[in-house]
């Protein structure tokens, strides 16, 4: 299908191109000589590691950053894109991974903000809320306008966020991660929605880590690597393993395997935590080196139930134990003096001082180990950030670069290390790969393997179905709030999973772990 799209557009015009581009900032040179561009009715997938240029790609063609050599076509015609309101009246649209609705609006005003029609001078309400509705409605999507963006679930959000984007009435479509919030029913929806507007003759720039994804979706795929654009090839002429290794310039590293998981002392059990309205009668276990992955779809209320044991969210009723003891921890502080770590999903605004530099993060969370009668150890915080940058292979100009500098995928790695820096009994991870590269995502599950493999209890929720099969060692299904079941990973597929977490099936093996002693 897609094969036949390519060829009929390689004879299009393209409508927005890169033509020799270089970028530096400083003396950093971080794009040089790239050749991209998209054409009429196609998706151009823009593949690399983190830091291999894709945003900086992203900026220039939407006016973000301006190029140092070469220059940019539009529709044929060179063109200086200074600003994104340029980019906007050229026609191109931007929807990046975090996403910029404003919460407190409602879905109409997040559209049309700042260009709402007006009646004597004062916005027209009706005719705002019809131009949205009558929008959203030409990809067959029925959401209530006037609702507060903040009460939408991601994948609404990141709809309302495309449909902003096309009332500018735009021919080009940037898309940065655009599923890495959604679950794979959303992810189904939304390739639709875009299958939809190619045949409306827009193009799309579709920057993902998803491999799968992008052999769903993509016409034709460029590679980035060191800023350099290694290939541009029809999707239907290549493959998942070439375009892996010409992105890391070196063969597929392939998928993590389990060793063989014999069991230890249990670290965490939890016993029918409730708190109505988000999670009830909530029971399961944890030992001393298994990992645990927690799956579901979107608003299955994951994060709540992980929360809630970490002193983060509210318990009404139900047990926590932590090494056999009945505990209820009032803060995430005290959860840490106890031995656990949390990384939270959202590194920007929960887990990184972004202002900050990578050797403060990294030692935020054992500041302890660190200083002498309350004054801080320079060299101990240096040479352990040094060891943490080695280990997870972060890209940095040095251990004293501000985190917020890094790229997304390098920004995860520094947040897992400052937590595994505490060395704590029990680890809950919250999408540890959400972003990040092929390399990065093979570094982090090989870590969270061997932290495993010396004892660590951990537990990771992910809405990534294929991470949970090949690296947990037991998989808990939630749906609503509610666990449908507790499967051993050996033994769960991916579509079990999603049937399970969409409430459809239930399965016939009991609903929670029996550890070694055969305790329920």
């Amino acid at each position: 299908m897609f094969s036949a799209m390519t060829k009929r557009n390689a004879e299009k015009e393209p409508l927005l191109q890169l033509d020799g581009v270089g970028k530096s900032f400083g003396h950093n040179t971080v794009l040089n000589g790239i050749d991209f561009d998209v054409r009429p009715g196609e998706i151009h997938a823009l593949c690399g590691e983190n830091g291999a240029g894709k945003s900086t790609c992203l900026g220039l063609l939407y006016g973000l950053h301006q190029p140092s050599t070469g220059r940019i076509l539009c529709n044929g015609n060179e063109t200086r894109i200074e600003s994104t309101s340029r980019a906007q009246s050229l026609g191109i649209g931007c929807v990046f991974q975090e996403l910029s609705l404003a919460g407190a609006l409602n879905v109409a005003e997040n559209i049309y903000a700042g260009r709402a029609p007006t009646r004597f001078g004062v916005v027209d309400w009706p005719e705002l809320r019809r131009r949205a509705t009558a929008l959203l409605a030409e990809f067959g999507l029925d959401i209530d306008v006037s609702r507060p963006v903040d009460r939408l679930p991601i994948s609404s959000r990141q709809i309302v966020e495309i449909a902003k984007a096309l009332s500018l009435n735009s021919r080009v479509l940037l898309l940065d991660e655009p599923t890495s919030a959604l679950a794979p029913d959303e992810v189904d929806a939304l390739f639709e929605i875009l299958r939809a507007l190619t045949r409306k003759g827009i193009g799309i720039v579709y920057v993902s880590h998803h491999m799968a994804e992008i052999f769903r979706i993509a016409d034709r795929i460029t590679v980035l690597r060191d800023g350099r654009c290694i290939s541009t090839m029809a999707a239907s002429e290549t493959s998942k393993e070439q375009v892996v290794a010409e992105m890391i310039g070196a063969a597929h590293p392939g998928d993590v395997s389990r060793a063989g998981y014999v069991g230890g002392k249990e670290v965490l059990r939890v016993s029918n935590l409730t708190n109505p309205g988000d999670f009830e009668d909530i029971s399961f276990t944890v030992d001393a080196g298994e990992i645990v992955g927690m799956a579901g779809l979107m608003g299955a209320r994951r994060s709540e139930i992980v929360r809630s044991i970490v002193g983060l969210g509210r318990v009404t009723s139900g047990k926590i134990l932590f090494h056999g003891a009945n505990v209820t921890f009032a803060s995430l502080r005290r959860a840490m003096r106890a031995g656990v770590g949390f990384v939270p999903e959202e590194r920007k605004t929960e887990g990184l001082f972004l202002e900050q530099s990578l050797s403060d993060n990294l030692i935020a969370a054992s500041l302890s180990e660190h200083s002498t009668a309350g004054l801080m150890r320079a060299k101990s915080i240096k040479r352990a950030a040094q060891t943490a940058v080695e280990a997870f292979s972060v890209k940095t100009n040095g251990v004293s670069e501000n985190v917020g500098d890094l790229s997304g995928g390098n920004q995860q790695k520094i947040m897992l290390a400052k937590w595994l820096k505490r060395a704590p009994a029990l680890l809950i991870v919250e999408e540890p790969t959400k972003g990040v590269d092929v390399g990065a995502k093979f570094q982090i599950h090989t870590e969270l393997l061997r932290c495993a493999a010396e004892g660590m209890a951990i537990l990771v929720v992910s809405s990534d179905f294929p991470e949970m099969v090949s690296l947990c060692t037991r998989i808990l299904v939630v749906h609503e709030g509610r666990l449908m079941g507790d499967l051993d990973a050996a033994e769960a597929t991916e579509d079990t999973l999603l049937q399970m977490a969409a409430g459809t099936v239930r399965p016939t093996t009991r609903p929670c772990h029996t550890n070694q002693s055969g305790i329920a």
